[in-house]
């Protein structure tokens, strides 16, 4: 992975400051959810694949990867993709509020987001992403079973056709409620937790780690 050294991690003190509890939180947050943007196209980032949290239909609590598809600059909204036919998207249509969890061990910064997921399968939107995918990302959603179901090995790679694939891709946005970042600094963690209004404003304030 290839996120900058820890000391560039908050981005938010200055030359002569190297503790970002010193500055404004929000500052903090902002400088650390660039670092999440760009995960969605740096593939070798380590906030490229991120971990989902959503509550199953027993209500005990679920947790996948998933790919970091896109982030707003102005609303923070999240983006990944599923298969339509998954336990998670199942999760998400009985359950909106899900959170995201994204670590790089490099910069030894931890980000936490909760939210609200809005799905769009076999609509316009998942229509228009689909197409725009590139090939490789297609071939995902061509498997013939369903995502768990139990097989014989030689029926685990049956296949569909892409016209098929098409009608089992989904797109889900999280839009954000919750922001908690952690710093794993060195000389004292350094913790912040904002809220944001959607707008492109956000209410932050430290926290102890």
């Amino acid at each position: 992975m290839t996120e900058p050294a820890p000391q560039a991690a908050p981005q938010a003190a200055t030359a002569h400051d190297a503790d970002p509890a010193l500055h404004p939180a929000d500052n903090f947050i902002a400088a650390s959810l660039a670092r999440l943007t760009r995960g969605v196209r740096d593939r070798r980032s380590d906030f490229h694949v991120i971990g989902l949290a959503t509550t199953g239909a027993d209500g005990a609590p679920r947790l996948r990867s998933v790919v970091l598809r896109g982030r707003a600059a102005q609303t923070g909204q999240i983006t990944f993709h599923t298969d339509a036919r998954s336990a998670k998207f199942a999760e998400l249509a009985r359950d909106g509020r899900a959170a995201l969890l994204a670590y790089s061990h490099a910069a030894k910064l931890q980000i936490r987001i909760e939210g609200e997921v809005t799905l769009h399968h076999d609509d316009v939107e998942a229509d228009a992403i689909w197409r725009a995918l590139p090939e490789g990302a297609r071939q995902i959603y061509r498997t013939q079973l369903p995502p768990g179901t139990e097989a014989a090995p030689d029926r685990l790679d049956l296949t569909l056709s892409m016209e098929e694939a098409a009608r089992h891709f989904a797109v889900c946005h999280l839009s954000p409620a919750l922001y908690d970042v952690l710093w794993l600094r060195p000389e004292g963690h350094r913790r912040a937790i904002g809220t944001p209004d959607g707008a492109g404003k956000l209410a932050a304030r430290w926290v102890a780690a």
